[in-house]
């Protein structure tokens, strides 16, 4: 698409067009795993790169490229690979910049199987990893080694929602010849898009928001063709590739994106308000809130005042832990499960410090707050008395 096609309209058309032999709107599902050639001159097109040419689908299926091609235009990236989950992209991006005894750099607040990757896996590949705080400059130039090789961020961190800003840790990057590296699953593209503001590759989770409805799993990783490249054939070797049903339904899921975004940030804002003032709660964590401590830089990052923010949030209760059963156990509307970006509301008790974090569904607002209330009200007659 052009420049100047706007965002919604890019995640519609970006990468599809009407199938040129049977007329089909919409890309067909290329469930087929081998490809057909007519002639031997065809295979030696093919190989020589004069006739490109679908061989074996691990290698490359028409419906997945066209997911390809489409994230990495709402990226803004050269290109994309699509893979089998979002722990598949971020093991290949990674093990592709260190395991050859490199090093990275980490956030402090890591999703749990990124971190456990990180601490646990890279050594038996050579390679490690040093966990900092991001958000402080001066213990990521002194994380710095000969053999570092890239930094690995969160925007807003799971499950605290602590923000990362990506321009100074970009210059940080750019000076020493690192790579920046983000995982903007709790964002997706249609809120932020790391690219832009210099990290050098992105990677998502698509399982999650661009999915949109917690039917299907995948992951993406998007940069410079000379870095997506050999990951693309590390993932082949890793046996990571994508299935094209499932790559068939993400394009489906990204169809709707923005329009989701916008309505889990609306809702998940106001009801980060409602607990902020709710007797019970003793701390809410999320960027839309003032009384954040990364609101400011959230706001830049993903659009000033008028920024929508995520549907994610985490509130921790004044009783602490001891607490969290009776609230979760009230819940009637959200579902008490694992994951995030689902169109249902997600509730999952996080197992220290009396936090619950939530993913913010499309749900009406106004029944989401009455089964936080109700829920909330179990713990004393003050809470009920919110």
């Amino acid at each position: 698409m052009t420049e100047t096609t706007g965002f919604g309209t890019r995640c519609i058309h970006a990468g599809e067009a009407p199938d040129p032999t049977t007329g089909a709107h919409g890309v067909p599902l290329y469930q087929n795993v081998t490809f057909a050639f007519e002639t031997y001159g065809q295979v030696a097109g093919m190989r020589s790169g004069e006739r490109p040419h679908f061989t074996y689908s691990p290698r490359g299926n028409p419906t997945v490229r066209c997911l390809e091609v489409k994230l990495a235009d709402l990226e803004g990236a050269e290109s994309a690979i699509a893979l089998n989950s979002g722990m598949a992209a971020i093991s290949t991006a990674l093990l592709s910049l260190a395991s050859d005894g490199g090093h990275i750099i980490a956030s402090d607040q890591l999703y749990d199987l990124s971190h456990a990757l990180l601490a646990n896996e890279l050594p038996a590949f050579g390679a490690s990893a040093t966990f900092v705080d991001l958000t402080d400059p001066v213990a990521v130039e002194r994380a710095i080694r000969p053999n570092t090789r890239a930094i690995y961020a969160e925007p807003f961190s799971n499950p605290l929602l602590r923000v990362t800003d990506p321009r100074p840790l970009a210059e940080i990057a750019r000076s020493h010849e690192l790579l920046l590296v983000m995982d903007n699953t709790f964002l997706s593209p249609a809120l932020f898009r790391p690219l832009e503001h210099g990290a050098d590759l992105v990677i998502h989770s698509a399982t999650k928001y661009l999915s949109g409805h917690g039917q299907v799993q995948g992951g993406v990783i998007a940069g410079p063709r000379r870095l997506i490249e050999p990951m693309r054939a590390r993932a082949l070797h890793l046996g990571n590739a994508i299935s094209p049903f499932a790559a068939w339904l993400l394009l489906a899921g990204t169809h709707t994106l923005p329009l989701r975004m916008e309505r889990h940030s609306e809702t998940a804002l106001h009801l980060a308000r409602m607990l902020e003032r709710h007797p019970a709660v003793a701390a809410v964590h999320y960027p839309g809130l003032a009384s954040h401590a990364g609101h400011e830089i959230a706001a830049e990052l993903v659009g000033g005042s008028e920024g929508r923010f995520g549907g994610m949030l985490a509130f921790s209760l004044r009783d602490g832990e001891a607490a969290v059963p009776a609230v979760i156990d009230a819940l009637e509307l959200c579902t008490i499960a694992v994951s995030l970006g689902d169109c249902s509301t997600l509730a999952w008790p996080w197992h220290t410090g009396g936090l619950i974090r939530m993913s913010i569904g499309l749900e009406d607002y106004a029944d989401l707050e009455r089964d936080l209330l109700g829920a909330l009200g179990r713990l004393s007659p003050a809470a009920a008395a919110d």
